[in-house]
């Protein structure tokens, strides 16, 4: 799944581009966005013409947030986890940067996509929708084996996939299922939102003090995450690693398949992240905070390789 590598000369102005007039400003989760249209033909080859794409900006607070989401489409690509593809991308009359991200799925493609809410509230009728406080692995998985075991593989390897960039926020408006094909089959969305990850609410004064004592401090910041999935509906939330061991000592047949994911070359990754800075944005990411974000990279897929030996 190599996906494309964004380039410095590659970045993307939708200057030009028409707004999808059926939802012009997108009103779901927590960051400005809004829905485009992209030329046909396309500005750039690797994008696709006439399709919808999410123009999403960072919180106020943490301005170069919108990287998360490009660096974790990256990620994905490399673990071969299917990750809507993630764009640094600018409008310049205005001057707003933000990421540019490939909707997952065509209207016209005849595809039925239902959120993980809506299967919460069909297992647990008094499901919190506004907090998800009941969102848990035992419901999730029992959802999961009840229209398709082999969704729960999708689903396992997209929680390592989180575990690694550090996401906090996989709710269950932030996965869902589509159903496509004849016959109609189910088959587990992409992983989506990806932007509460990698460090992103540090800023950087923060990260100069980190950087300071980069393994201490950065270790410390590692075991404070915690993954938006619960034990059960009444229980606490999961580390991201405790979640991980949990799936592979309940799907021991999965070891193999989570090691190869974790098995890319983070070199490559490594010199393609060090090129971003030179990206001609506003809010490009310093060097230091591409080295912090290297750091948690490597030590978050250390603790990985442990849980993977236990």
């Amino acid at each position: 799944m190599p996906g494309h590598e964004q380039q410095v000369t590659e970045v993307i102005d939708i200057t030009g581009w028409h707004p999808d007039d059926r939802f012009p400003v997108y009103p779901e989760g927590s960051r400005a966005k809004s829905l485009w249209i992209s030329p046909h033909p396309p500005s750039m080859p690797f994008l696709i013409g006439g399709h919808r794409y999410l123009f999403k900006h960072a919180a106020q607070n943490y301005p170069t947030q919108f990287w998360c989401e490009v660096i974790a489409y990256r990620i994905g690509c490399l673990m071969g986890i299917p990750v809507p593809p993630a764009y640094a991308a600018w409008r310049a009359g205005d001057q707003k940067s933000a990421a540019l991200i490939e909707w997952f799925y065509r209207q016209d493609e005849g595809v039925c996509y239902e959120s993980g809410t809506v299967h919460m509230q069909r297992l647990i009728p008094d499901f919190d929708v506004k907090k998800g406080r009941q969102h848990n692995i035992e419901t999730v998985l029992a959802i999961l084996a009840e229209m398709d075991a082999r969704l729960i593989q999708d689903m396992v390897r997209i929680l390592v996939f989180d575990a690694l960039i550090g996401n906090t926020d996989r709710h269950q408006e932030n996965w869902g299922i589509l159903w496509r094909g004849t016959p109609v089959r189910p088959e587990l969305a992409p992983a989506f939102d990806n932007g509460t990850s990698l460090g992103y609410e540090m800023t950087d004064d923060g990260i100069a003090q980190f950087m300071a004592n980069p393994v201490e401090q950065t270790e410390r910041y590692i075991d404070r995450g915690r993954h938006h999935m619960r034990w059960n509906p009444t229980g606490a939330k999961y580390g991201h690693f405790e979640l991980v061991a949990y799936l592979l000592a309940k799907y021991p047949e999965f070891r193999q398949n989570i090691a190869d994911c974790l098995s890319f070359d983070r070199n490559v990754l490594y010199a393609w992240m060090h090129l971003l800075p030179r990206f001609p944005v506003p809010a490009a990411p310093t060097p230091v905070r591409i080295q912090w974000i290297e750091r948690l990279l490597q030590l978050r897929m250390k603790r990985l390789h442990s849980v993977l030996d236990m």
